[in-house]
């Protein structure tokens, strides 16, 4: 959406102001920074100090989900900088400074015909605009021979070993896909997760991210994907659980083996060690044994036995 200064104005934004700052986990700012791409100006965070245009820039985000001291902040840079900026309003529920914004902007953005019904009387400058859809990545699945499926914690995904992988999928001269699920710990910064997500990029130029899937969406995944591959710093281990979901699904597993991995992990008898792998296992019959002994091996993992041994 390109914004452009009301006739006769010499204004024009500067700089987009948002308040999250994570599109993975915030459709506004998703939207912001797309925004913010097509206008061809900054992103700033509400707390940027020293940013260049701010006093011009255009505010997009919810007052009703800032913090009580966010809300104070604001309101005194609005006056410090004497801010004629524009704003985009994504709700109005006619907080305070929500009117204060209005009053003093250049022009007001309502994201939906009710908002613009609310503050049309506060500001002449408010006028009715909409949010496009935010897909960026709008590829189709491309049919390859091969697809390697991988879910987990973003932060602990070693890309150093997807590296080998890729090595052993070019070499296999098929053609392959890899799709990637990953979720952000609680206990994990989003900026780790960031540059894990561009080191895999890395890796596997093509690849499909698939966010944080359900249950149901992983399981699917590792029904239909040729291989499942998950990493670790030094091995499996017995309570790594996306291997554990991996073979009770009956999916072929390549994963990395060391001397703590359970005894019960055998190299192509019902797990794929990257680090004895020479070359990938593609013959419908070995790969339809690796599943049968995965699936067999889970069973006698799983949470009956877990019981039934914490019970003894």
């Amino acid at each position: 959406m390109q914004i452009e200064p009301k006739r006769g104005s010499a204004l024009r934004v500067q700089a987009v102001v948002t308040h999250h700052q994570d599109g993975f986990r915030s459709g506004v700012a998703r939207f912001n920074e797309l925004l913010a791409e097509r206008l061809g100006v900054p992103l700033y965070g509400l707390a940027d100090d020293g940013s260049q245009g701010w006093e011009s820039s255009l505010l997009s985000f919810k007052v009703g989900e800032m913090s009580p001291a966010e809300r104070s902040a604001l309101a005194e840079r609005l006056a410090r900088t004497g801010w004629r900026g524009e704003a985009y309003l994504h709700e109005y529920a006619a907080l305070e400074l929500e009117r204060e914004i209005v009053r003093r902007a250049h022009r007001v953005h309502c994201g939906n015909l009710e908002i613009y019904e609310q503050v049309r009387e506060l500001s002449p400058c408010a006028e009715p605009v909409w949010t496009p859809g935010l897909l960026v990545d709008k590829r189709d699945y491309e049919l390859a021979e091969i697809s390697v499926f991988s879910f987990g914690m973003a932060h602990k995904i070693q890309t150093r070993m997807f590296g080998r992988l890729r090595e052993l999928l070019d070499a296999s001269s098929r053609s392959y896909a890899v799709y990637l699920s990953a979720a952000n710990h609680e206990t994990s910064l989003l900026e780790d997760s960031h540059v894990v997500f561009d080191e895999m990029r890395e890796v596997f130029p093509t690849l499909y991210f698939l966010g944080n899937l359900s249950d149901v969406a992983v399981y699917n995944q590792l029904r239909q994907a040729t291989f499942f591959s998950a990493f670790f710093p030094k091995g499996v281990r017995a309570n790594n659980t996306t291997v554990a979901a991996a073979m009770e699904t009956g999916a072929v597993v390549i994963t990395n083996l060391d001397r703590y991995s359970p005894a019960e992990y055998v190299h192509m008898e019902n797990v794929i060690d990257l680090e004895r792998c020479d070359e990938l296992p593609l013959d419908p019959a070995v790969l339809e044994g690796l599943r049968t002994r995965a699936t067999e091996t889970a069973q006698e993992r799983g949470w009956d036995k877990l019981v039934e041994r914490m019970a003894e």
